[in-house]
Formats: C-alpha cells, structure tokens, sequence
C-alpha cells in the first residue's frame, strides 16, 4: 500500500496551513538548520487513514493509525496504534493491529511490533486469531511473515510455534519449528 502521494498532499497543505497560521518569518538560522536535520522527523501527522483499490474500483485494504511519524534519512514511517484491514468483495477478510508499524516501503516492507493480533472475518471461514510479538507483511506480495513465536486459535484448537510464513495468494500458512498442536474437544 504506497501512501506516500496521499503524504506528500498532506504534508504541502500542512505547511500552507502552517505558514498562513504562525506567519512566515521570524525564524533564526539556528531554528531553519535545526527542522533540516534528516535524523528529525520532517512531518506529522495524527489521525492517519488510507484506502487501497483494485482496477476495479473495490476496496481491498483499509488503513488507519493513532499518529504517523516520517524521517527523511533513513526513510522511515512509523505509525502508533495501526490497524489495517484486508477486504474481499467489500467484506472484511482479516483485520491486524499492533502497538506500531515500522516500514522503510510501505508497499513491500511493514514490520508490525508490539501485541500483534490477526482475525479472520466471520465469512471468510471459521474463526480464527493469530498472535505475536512481530510480524513482518508484504502488502504487494501478500505474504506475512514472523520470525517470532506465534499462537494460532480457533474453534478446532490451538497451534503454537516460533517462525511463521503466510502466502494470502494460496491461502497458506506455515510454522517452522517448535510446533505444539491442542485439539479442542469434541462437541
């Protein structure tokens, strides 16, 4: 998902905004060296919400977050309390959260950290919840992954194991080692 045009809208308006509030001027040699340090963010942005399309018009992603910071140098968005849902024919297919995502690419690259939880909307299937510490997406490829331990739950019981990698293409999804199984009872 590349919101970097929708940024660079908001950033332009921002600073118009900005500039026409304060006045322009004013600012010593000091101040103008200090907001073009690149280790700095260079922009804000509280309340931050996102839409992805296909060719045809329909909804497939929807992205929302507490605050988004950028820095320049080198590229980061970080953004506090995200929450991005996957939709299929406009319903809800999966829905991630986390305490903040971290990406250098927002198309390719998310890292998502801190209390991770994946749910799976109602028709998509039976329910299901996955959990960790981080999970790494690739919005592009469609492909999740965690080199972390991972807890998968849902109405036939529990999987638990450290390494994940999930294809959404081929509706796939695999553990890689340390793999506990708990079967729920029977009804």
């Amino acid at each position: 998902m590349d919101i970097r045009p929708l940024l660079q809208i908001t950033t332009v308006l921002l600073a118009a905004g900005a500039l026409a509030y304060y006045g322009y001027g004013g600012w010593d040699e000091q101040q103008a060296v200090a907001l073009d340090d690149p280790r700095q963010p260079d922009y804000l942005i509280d309340g931050v919400e996102a839409w992805q399309t296909d060719a045809n018009g329909r909804l497939t992603r929807h992205f929302t977050g507490r605050q988004l910071v950028h820095r320049p140098q080198p590229e980061q968005f970080r953004v506090s309390g995200p929450v991005l849902t996957l939709l299929d024919q406009g319903r809800p297919l999966w829905q991630v959260t986390a305490r903040e995502a971290l990406s250098s690419n927002p198309a390719t690259d998310i890292w998502l950290q801190g209390n991770v939880v994946a749910l799976r909307g109602a028709h998509a299937g039976p329910p299901l919840r996955i959990e960790t510490a981080r999970l790494h997406a690739n919005p592009r490829g469609n492909q999740i992954s965690s080199p972390e331990r991972v807890t998968v739950s849902g109405p036939q019981g529990r999987l638990q194991g450290v390494g994940l990698s999930t294809d959404l293409n081929a509706k796939s999804l695999q553990l890689h080692s340390a793999v506990e199984v708990t079967y729920a009872a029977s009804k």
